[in-house]
Formats: C-alpha cells, structure tokens, sequence
C-alpha cells in the first residue's frame, strides 16, 4: 500500500506550479525582448560594417581621383615649364629689340640736323665752301674738313643701317617666339581645361563628404580673418579647433550620463572627425615641384621689413599651383596685404602659406594630396609685362617661420 504525502507537500507542489504558470508569460516576455535586442545589435554592427565598406569605398575613390588630378596636374607643369621658357624668350627678345629701337632712333636723330648740309656737301662741296667768304688758305682746310665731316656722317648713316638691321632681325625674333608660345599656350589651355574639369568634380564631391572637421575649419577661418597678422591668424585657427574637439568631448559625456545613445553617438563621431590628423606633417624626402617658375627672392633675403621670412616664385603665365603637402585646406580668401591667400595644414604644427593667387581652387575644410593642384596665378603677356605676377610661398611650425626650401624645388 503507497505511502500517504504529507498534505503540506501536495500544497508546496501546487504553489510551484502556479508560480511556473505565472512566470512563463514573463520569460517569453524577456526572451522576446533580448531577442529583439540582439537582431537591433546585428543590424547595426551591419549598418556600421556596410558604412565602413561605403567610408573606404568613397577614400579608394577619391584617392584614384586625386592621383588623376596630380597627374594632370604635373602633364600640365610640363607645358608650363616650356611656356615660361618661352615666355623669358618672348620677354629678353622684346628687351633687346625696344632698346635697339631706341638706340636707332637717337643714332637718326643725332643726324637729322646734319643730313641737309651733308646731302649740299655730296653734291657740291667745292661749291659750298667757296660759297664762304675766306682766304684760300682757310678755304682749303675748310674743304678737306668738310670732306673729312662727310665721310664721319657716311660711316654713322652706315652703323645706322647695320643697327635698323639689328633692330629688325630682333623684331623678327621677337615674332617667331610669340609664335612658338601661343602653340604652347594652346597646349597649356587643352590641358588646363582637362584639368579645371576635374577640379569641379572633386569640389562636388566634397560638398557632398563634408565633416564636422571641415565645419570647425570654416569656423576657424572666420576667426582667423578678423587677425592682425599671419602668425596671430594660426594661433586662432589653432584654438578654435582645439575649443570645438573640448565641446565634442564634453557633449559627448553629458549624453552618455544622460543614457541618450544616439546623441552620445553623434558627439563621438564629432568628437572622432575633430581629432583626425590634418595630414601626415612633413619629412625631408623627395622634393615638390610647387609652380611653374623661378626664386626671385630666396628664404633670408633683404626685405623692406627684415630678411625674408618666405620665398617668392615669379611664375610662368597662368600656371597653377600645386599644394605642398597632404593635408586640410584652414583657410582661403585674402587677407591683409597678402592678397588670396591659403593656408594648409600638413599636421605635425605645420602650416604652409601660400599668396598671390589669380583664383583659388578649394574651399575651407577640403582635404588634399601633395602635388594636387589648388588654385592658379594670372595670367600676362611676357611681351609687354614688366613684372611678373609673383607666387609668395611661406612655412610655419608651431607658428614660426621656417625656411620651405628643403621640401620644394626651386630654379634662380
């Protein structure tokens, strides 16, 4: 015969039951839950992967576009180097010819007054020393004087002949080398056009892959303008950034304190975009080809101000100008007597400041590659300039001017 339970066990295993019965609906409730929370969590490890693959894509992308337009850019450099070879032809051609020009009109203007008598003397001599009242004796010397004068104003119509030559051979010379460089300003302008074609390209493309970087560099920049000088207007820049990476990080914990995800989420990517290095800085190594040009003033060269903190290029006609680091574009407009001026950070404290542009090919906050074109000087006729238009070039570490030469080619 089964042995009796005890009444307070049949209790106890009724309650376990109830007890399980209630709690299922809340596990299923909780599973349901980690369950959603779980897929939410692959989909977006998925989202992030997949904007990650889009991120590189894009900077794949945008590299091969850069390397395009470096090389352009540098196909373009070698037809402006012929252009400005051309061009310092064209101009010493022109020299030569105007002072020849001058030297043949003062040469007939020395003998304007005497070709009258000298044309009476041809004809007539003993006539028109005769024709004077003098004794025989001094009429004599006057004659062979005369004739003596006759033949000094021979030989100078004859030198002046050799130099209407000399003035006209140049002339010509003159006509051949503009000749020579209009076919290769028309190279230059195919080219240039290619390369402008590509430049727009990209701009696009950086409106649509703006950061939070290249609004703090827009922001910089305004500050930066209202400066005194170009050290003062770095040091601005240099703070601003620094003042919004400080608000990133701070918007960033007060989110996280406050448990709202998504706002946390943004202040770090803020946070992130504001911290990444403008670009590599510099090391010495194989230097850059900036313009097509020549140094016309050298790093440490009397100024009016003190030896020259910079250098300046006297650069071919029209030429563009390649930036002389990888980097960000911090600013770019004019700025006090510097006219347009840009200013690109390399990273590393290095600032490079380049002046005197024509036109400006980049906006505030861009990235670009070394060797990538930003922006292109004037353009002149070297035929009648008397000046060329002059690209001003100057490096600063940590907002002290160093000289640029040990990264960029330069010819005197």
């Amino acid at each position: 015969m089964p042995k009796a339970r005890p009444a307070s066990a049949g209790r106890w295993a009724c309650a376990a039951l109830l007890l399980l019965a209630a709690a299922s609906p809340q596990k299923q409730e909780a599973a349901k839950k980690l369950k959603a929370a779980e897929h939410a969590r692959q989909a977006h490890l998925a989202e992030a992967q997949k904007a990650q693959k889009q991120a590189a894509a894009a900077a794949a992308r945008e590299q091969k576009l850069a390397a395009a337009r470096i090389a352009a850019a540098d196909k373009l450099r070698a037809i402006e180097n012929k252009v400005d070879s051309a061009a310092q032809l064209v101009q010493q051609a022109a020299v030569e010819q105007q002072q020849a020009q001058q030297e043949v009109e003062q040469r007939a203007a020395d003998l304007s007054a005497m070709l009258p008598l000298a044309l009476r003397l041809s004809l007539y001599p003993t006539e028109t020393v005769l024709a004077a009242p003098a004794a025989p004796d001094q009429a004599l010397e006057g004659l062979l004087a005369t004739k003596g004068l006759s033949a000094e104003i021979a030989r100078q119509v004859a030198e002046l002949r050799v130099k209407q030559g000399e003035a006209e051979r140049l002339r010509q010379a003159v006509l051949r080398r503009e000749t020579a460089l209009k076919a290769e300003r028309a190279h230059q302008t195919e080219a240039a056009q290619a390369l402008d074609q590509q430049l727009d390209q990209a701009a696009a493309q950086q409106d649509e892959a703006r950061d939070e970087a290249a609004d703090a560099a827009q922001a910089a920049a305004l500050l930066a303008a209202k400066a005194d000088d170009l050290r003062s207007a770095i040091a601005a820049m240099d703070e601003a950034e620094r003042q919004a990476a400080a608000r990133a990080a701070e918007d960033e914990a007060r989110a996280r304190v406050a448990k709202q995800t998504k706002l946390a989420e943004a202040a770090r990517a803020r946070e992130a975009s504001l911290a990444r290095p403008a670009g590599p800085g510099l090391t010495v190594g194989p230097k850059l080809t900036l313009v097509a040009g020549r140094v016309v003033r050298g790093w440490g060269a009397p100024a009016e101000d003190g030896p020259a903190t910079g250098i300046t290029f006297g650069v071919a006609p029209a030429a563009f100008v390649s930036s002389p680091c990888a980097g960000r574009v911090a600013f770019a407009q004019p700025f006090r007597s510097y006219g347009k001026l840009m200013i690109i950070d390399c990273g590393g404290g290095y600032n490079f400041v380049l002046a005197g542009f024509e036109q400006m090919n980049v906006t505030v906050g861009r990235s670009v590659s070394r060797g990538e074109p930003v922006g292109k000087m004037a353009d002149y006729d070297p035929a009648t300039a008397k000046d060329r238009p002059a690209l001003y070039v100057e490096l600063r570490k940590k907002g002290t001017a160093v000289d640029p030469m040990p990264f960029l080619k330069g010819k005197g």
